[in-house]
């Protein structure tokens, strides 16, 4: 009966499972053409890191979770499996493109082709092996995009994020600047995820010196 109610339990808390990409970049890899290659932390949430019954082997969901990412990312590389609060979360590293133009890999971070500013762009491959993945039994993935940015140029830059968290504080069409030197954290909408994965390319800040010449 234990087991059936533990089988039961998993299949409950795994309805929807949240998946958080969080790189960190600098922008000026994000302004340069050239494209490079850096590690992105993936952060799965699991039911729990350890088995119910011996704790020395890993749970039932992590190993699930394993299998999922490293089906959809194959240079996946999984780091570890820690308690946070009430939540348990299994931590991968996957690569990611920052910079350049054209889309190299499943995720990229490059300046606006409309003359500046960050987007998030996704391959239609990537959402395929999603979709691949959560109708195999992992469940319904929930993906979202956290962003830390550095401002590593000596400058500080004006910009009109869209639809984000920045720093916690919601935006929508609104001014920030970039402080040279500081680090800002950018947490992507629903619907600026959804259009990542849907239509291949998400805005997350337009660079507003580039948007006033335009207008111009």
């Amino acid at each position: 009966m234990k087991k059936v109610l533990m089988s039961l339990m998993s299949v409950v808390l795994l309805t929807g499972c949240k998946v958080e990409l969080a790189p960190t970049v600098n922008l000026s890899d994000i302004n340069s053409d050239t494209a490079k290659t850096i590690s992105s932390k993936l952060i799965v949430e699991v039911t729990a890191c350890a088995d119910y019954k011996d704790s020395r082997n890993e749970s039932s969901s992590l190993i699930q979770a394993k299998k999922g990412i490293t089906e959809v990312f194959g240079d996946a590389k999984y780091i570890e499996c820690y308690r946070e609060k009430m939540d348990s979360k299994a931590l991968f590293e996957i690569p990611i493109t920052v910079g350049g133009k054209e889309l190299t890999g499943d995720i990229q971070l490059a300046n606006a082709d409309f003359g500046g500013g960050l987007v998030v762009k996704m391959s239609p491959n990537l959402k395929t092996k999603i979709d691949k993945v959560s109708k195999s039994g992992m469940s319904k993935i929930q993906p979202s995009v956290t962003i830390k940015l550095k401002n590593d140029t000596s400058e500080n830059v004006d910009i009109v994020a869209h639809a984000s968290y920045i720093n916690g504080k919601p935006m929508t069409v609104s001014t920030y600047t970039l402080l040279s030197g500081k680090e800002s954290t950018f947490k992507l909408s629903d619907v600026s995820v959804s259009s990542a994965f849907d239509n291949g390319v998400s805005i997350i800040y337009e660079d507003l010196s580039n948007r006033m010449k335009l207008e111009k």
